[in-house]
């Protein structure tokens, strides 16, 4: 089995702990995203796994032996860097074959898994070109099939696609997913960008100053976050999240009772304030009555939606809207509770969902 387990790694440079504790297993053939903010040590995890990086303590195993003090070329990786770091005098042939040369590996399975590789990433017409004289998409892709012609058990890629524009990084997303299906290789990206990890991964782990925030599927992130962090770093436009003190059977939003459903009620218990969650796209506008009237403050058109902003108790917040709605200065709010969160003040984390809510596929709560 080649999964990798970290069990209790920590990892420090002097009296600067990076990374705290960490236990994780990511299981043989998954395509698991690494996901967090700048500094959050996401890609201190992989290149522990890389062997670019000694661990500090605890243990580190692949395929079921410890590789603490394995070295890099022994531990029988393929990687991609966020440079592509391509060798400038050589052929995209070359670049691709360079690795397998020196692995020894026999002339003909050489030739066949180059043309394998350059058929599966459509380079084959590029063979004989210089790095110079290609695109960026087209370096990357490159890059790409030098890891992928190492058949591998294990891929790791270090935001590969952060120097793509937009609308190749959604090109080369899918060709990601492509590779991976091919031969399901245990594969560990690290990103920044969420819907990277969204539309790649088949399990997200979330990272924040060195500790794991949540580890479960794109879906049940998204659905059910584990806590504020997580909550607000997923979606675009951010999660919604404000502090309303309890009376009673409702919160009071903007001096206004906007009354609690009854499971939504138990799953409070004793708490005098919350934080709420409620997702742009889980908002409703509606003219006449609703949960709380509000005033707009400005509308962005985004070509397929609008994003009204708001304030609420003291927070900017959005709704979004299709682009038809007339949206008038005063309106009033409605809460989708189907699709509502609450977190403790004090923790942050997720105090749950009534029980009509809890789905099988939902994550567990933490605490």
């Amino acid at each position: 089995m080649n999964n990798i387990v970290f069990q209790n790694v920590c990892k420090s440079y002097g009296h600067v702990e990076v990374i705290k504790n960490l236990n994780l297993e990511i299981l043989e053939g998954q395509r698991l995203i690494l996901l967090g903010p700048s500094g959050c040590g996401k890609t201190t995890i992989l290149r522990m796994i890389a062997g670019l990086e000694k661990i500090t303590s605890g243990d580190l195993y692949m395929g079921g032996q410890r590789i603490n003090d394995v070295d890099p070329g022994d531990r029988n990786i393929a990687m991609v860097f966020q440079n592509y770091a391509l060798y400038p005098h050589m052929t995209v042939e070359r670049n691709i074959l360079f690795g397998l040369q020196v692995a020894k590996v026999a002339k003909e399975e050489q030739r066949a898994r180059l043309d394998w590789a350059l058929e599966i990433l459509g380079l084959s017409h590029l063979r004989t070109r210089y790095p110079r004289e290609l695109s960026g998409g087209q370096r990357q892709r490159v890059a790409l099939c030098r890891a992928l012609v190492k058949k591998a058990p294990y891929f790791l890629l270090d935001e590969p696609l952060s120097n793509l524009d937009a609308q190749l990084r959604t090109l080369a997303r899918g060709e990601l997913v492509k590779v991976h299906e091919v031969y399901h290789p245990t594969f560990v990206y690290v990103t920044h960008d969420q819907i990277e990890a969204m539309t790649i991964g088949q399990k997200i782990v979330v990272v924040d100053k060195s500790i794991i925030q949540q580890y479960d599927t794109p879906t049940n992130i998204y659905n059910r976050p584990a806590n504020i962090f997580v909550a607000k770093f997923i979606g675009s436009p951010s999660m919604n999240v404000l502090e309303a003190p309890v009376e009673g059977d409702a919160l009071v939003i903007d001096g206004q009772r906007v009354t609690i459903p009854d499971g939504w009620r138990r799953q409070i218990g004793n708490r005098q304030k919350v934080m709420l969650g409620i997702r742009p796209e889980n908002i409703g506008l509606q003219a006449g009555e609703g949960d709380c009237s509000i005033r707009i403050d400005y509308v962005e058109n985004h070509g397929n939606k609008l994003c009204i902003a708001f304030t609420l108790n003291g927070v900017m917040c959005m709704a979004t809207a299709d682009v038809s709605t007339t949206i008038a200065p005063e309106i009033y709010l409605k809460i989708d509770w189907a699709k509502a969160h609450l977190f403790d003040c004090d923790s942050t984390e997720n105090i749950g969902y009534p029980d009509e809510l809890r789905k099988e596929d939902a994550v567990p709560i933490l605490g």
